[in-house]
């Protein structure tokens, strides 16, 4: 029950930060407010986007591990699609400042790689 109750509050909070980034986007003059409307549009992007691949890598770890899984693996879930978020944000915004791509996104990703392997090892043990 833990576990389905934990979905749901992951849900409901896609469907917020959704919601919450809909209207952000469509009201607020982003000319008139630069420094709200950027740090709301980041913040709900992240929570969304954090919440949607949280439920979509715990699906896939549930037909992985033939239906059999425990609270643990819908935090792994939380903690991998919360990186793969930052993953993503960090590639949008090197992009805007005109960084080159290719290299530091194979950076970004080893590092993140990395991170994620040295949480794993810590919980493990």
């Amino acid at each position: 029950m833990k576990k389905r109750f934990l979905l749901l509050i992951i849900f409901i909070m896609f469907l917020f930060s959704l919601i919450t980034f809909i209207l952000i986007f469509n009201y607020l003059d982003p000319y008139q407010y630069k420094v709200l409307w950027l740090t709301s549009i980041i913040f709900t992007f992240i929570l969304g986007l954090t919440s949607f691949l949280t439920l979509i890598i715990y699906f896939l770890k549930k037909i992985y591990y033939r239906w059999r899984v425990y609270v643990f693996h819908v935090l792994t879930s939380f903690r991998q699609s919360f990186l793969l978020t930052l993953f993503i944000l960090s590639l949008i915004i090197f992009n805007n400042i005109w960084v080159p791509m290719i290299i530091t996104g194979l950076l970004m990703f080893i590092i993140f790689t990395f991170l994620e392997l040295f949480i794993q090892n810590l919980e493990t043990n």
